[in-house]
Protein backbone atom coordinates (compact mmCIF):
# COMPACT_ATOMS: atom_id res chain seq x y z
CA UNK A 1 0.00 0.00 0.00
CA UNK A 2 1.52 3.34 -0.99
CA UNK A 3 1.46 5.76 1.90
CA UNK A 4 1.45 9.52 1.28
CA UNK A 5 2.91 12.03 3.68
CA UNK A 6 0.27 12.40 6.37
CA UNK A 7 0.62 13.44 9.97
CA UNK A 8 0.00 10.34 12.04
CA UNK A 9 -3.05 10.85 14.23
CA UNK A 10 -2.09 8.13 16.68
CA UNK A 11 0.97 6.05 17.40
CA UNK A 12 1.10 3.17 14.95
CA UNK A 13 3.36 0.59 16.54
CA UNK A 14 5.62 -1.95 14.89
CA UNK A 15 3.02 -4.53 15.93
CA UNK A 16 0.26 -2.59 14.13
CA UNK A 17 2.39 -2.37 10.99
CA UNK A 18 3.27 -6.07 11.18
CA UNK A 19 -0.43 -6.94 11.57
CA UNK A 20 -1.28 -4.81 8.52
CA UNK A 21 1.54 -6.37 6.50
CA UNK A 22 0.32 -9.90 7.33
CA UNK A 23 -3.20 -8.89 6.28
CA UNK A 24 -2.00 -7.26 3.05
CA UNK A 25 0.15 -10.27 2.15
CA UNK A 26 -2.68 -12.67 3.01
CA UNK A 27 -0.46 -14.42 5.56
CA UNK A 28 -2.80 -13.57 8.44
CA UNK A 29 -4.39 -16.89 9.45
CA UNK A 30 -8.08 -17.21 8.72
CA UNK A 31 -8.79 -17.77 12.43
CA UNK A 32 -7.37 -14.30 13.13
CA UNK A 33 -9.52 -12.56 10.49
CA UNK A 34 -12.25 -11.56 12.93
CA UNK A 35 -14.54 -8.57 12.99
CA UNK A 36 -12.09 -6.94 15.42
CA UNK A 37 -9.30 -7.54 12.87
CA UNK A 38 -11.35 -5.76 10.19
CA UNK A 39 -11.67 -2.78 12.54
CA UNK A 40 -7.94 -2.83 13.31
CA UNK A 41 -7.07 -2.79 9.61
CA UNK A 42 -9.25 0.29 9.16
CA UNK A 43 -7.78 1.96 12.26
CA UNK A 44 -4.20 1.41 11.09
CA UNK A 45 -4.94 2.58 7.54
CA UNK A 46 -6.76 5.66 8.84
CA UNK A 47 -3.71 6.53 10.92
CA UNK A 48 -1.29 6.10 8.02
CA UNK A 49 -3.33 7.74 5.27
CA UNK A 50 -5.77 10.59 4.85
CA UNK A 51 -9.33 9.32 5.38
CA UNK A 52 -10.10 9.79 1.67
CA UNK A 53 -7.05 7.70 0.74
CA UNK A 54 -7.52 5.00 3.38
CA UNK A 55 -10.65 3.45 1.89
CA UNK A 56 -8.96 2.10 -1.24
CA UNK A 57 -6.39 -0.10 0.55
CA UNK A 58 -9.02 -1.23 3.06
CA UNK A 59 -11.39 -2.25 0.27
CA UNK A 60 -8.67 -3.82 -1.88
CA UNK A 61 -7.19 -5.66 1.08
CA UNK A 62 -10.51 -7.16 2.15
CA UNK A 63 -11.31 -8.19 -1.42
CA UNK A 64 -7.87 -9.77 -1.81
CA UNK A 65 -8.07 -11.56 1.54
CA UNK A 66 -11.61 -12.81 0.81
CA UNK A 67 -10.41 -14.12 -2.55
CA UNK A 68 -7.01 -15.59 -1.70
CA UNK A 69 -7.54 -16.90 1.82
CA UNK A 70 -11.28 -17.38 2.26
CA UNK A 71 -12.15 -18.15 -1.38
CA UNK A 72 -15.28 -16.07 -0.82
CA UNK A 73 -14.84 -12.88 -2.81
CA UNK A 74 -18.62 -12.71 -3.19
CA UNK A 75 -18.97 -12.09 0.57
CA UNK A 76 -17.47 -8.60 0.26
CA UNK A 77 -19.99 -5.85 1.12
CA UNK A 78 -19.14 -2.35 -0.10
CA UNK A 79 -21.60 -0.44 2.09
CA UNK A 80 -20.49 -2.26 5.24
CA UNK A 81 -16.85 -1.49 4.45
CA UNK A 82 -17.41 2.20 3.73
CA UNK A 83 -19.83 2.76 6.63
CA UNK A 84 -17.58 1.07 9.20
CA UNK A 85 -14.60 3.04 7.91
CA UNK A 86 -16.56 6.27 8.37
CA UNK A 87 -17.68 5.29 11.87
CA UNK A 88 -14.17 4.27 12.89
CA UNK A 89 -12.71 7.53 11.51
CA UNK A 90 -15.31 9.48 13.45
CA UNK A 91 -14.34 7.76 16.70
CA UNK A 92 -10.58 8.12 16.44
CA UNK A 93 -8.80 10.48 18.82
CA UNK A 94 -5.38 11.94 18.22
CA UNK A 95 -2.72 10.13 20.20
CA UNK A 96 -4.93 7.14 21.07
CA UNK A 97 -3.16 3.80 20.62
CA UNK A 98 -4.95 0.81 19.10
CA UNK A 99 -5.20 -0.89 22.51
CA UNK A 100 -6.95 2.17 23.96
CA UNK A 101 -9.23 2.56 20.94
CA UNK A 102 -10.17 -1.13 21.10
CA UNK A 103 -11.33 -0.76 24.72
CA UNK A 104 -14.18 1.54 23.65
CA UNK A 105 -15.72 -0.20 20.64
CA UNK A 106 -17.98 -2.83 22.15
CA UNK A 107 -20.89 -1.42 20.16
CA UNK A 108 -18.95 -1.94 16.92
CA UNK A 109 -18.52 -5.61 17.83
CA UNK A 110 -22.06 -6.30 19.06
CA UNK A 111 -23.50 -8.99 16.78
CA UNK A 112 -26.85 -9.01 18.59
CA UNK A 113 -27.45 -5.32 17.89
CA UNK A 114 -25.30 -4.46 14.85
CA UNK A 115 -24.36 -0.80 14.83
CA UNK A 116 -25.10 -0.41 11.13
CA UNK A 117 -28.78 -1.13 11.80
CA UNK A 118 -28.88 2.19 13.65
CA UNK A 119 -28.10 3.84 10.32
CA UNK A 120 -29.68 1.48 7.78
CA UNK A 121 -32.90 -0.46 7.52
CA UNK A 122 -32.30 -4.19 7.11
CA UNK A 123 -33.96 -4.03 3.71
CA UNK A 124 -31.47 -1.46 2.42
CA UNK A 125 -28.33 -2.76 4.15
CA UNK A 126 -28.83 -6.35 3.01
CA UNK A 127 -29.80 -5.43 -0.54
CA UNK A 128 -27.73 -6.43 -3.55
CA UNK A 129 -27.33 -2.74 -4.37
CA UNK A 130 -25.70 -2.05 -0.96
CA UNK A 131 -23.42 -5.07 -1.32
CA UNK A 132 -22.19 -3.97 -4.75
CA UNK A 133 -21.82 -0.22 -4.18
CA UNK A 134 -21.98 2.21 -1.30
CA UNK A 135 -25.43 3.49 -0.45
CA UNK A 136 -26.16 6.27 1.99
CA UNK A 137 -28.12 5.29 5.10
CA UNK A 138 -31.86 5.66 5.23
CA UNK A 139 -32.30 6.02 9.03
CA UNK A 140 -29.53 8.28 10.30
CA UNK A 141 -26.48 9.98 8.78
CA UNK A 142 -23.07 8.41 9.21
CA UNK A 143 -20.34 10.42 10.95
CA UNK A 144 -18.65 12.89 8.62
Amino acid sequence: MARSEVPVRSPVTAGDKEFLARFESCSLPEAEWTHLAHIRVAWVCLNLLNPDQALAPIREGILRYNTVVLHRRHKYHETVTVAYTMIIAGRMSEGEAWSDFAEHIDDLLDSESPILLRYYSEELLFSDRARESFVHPDLKSLPA
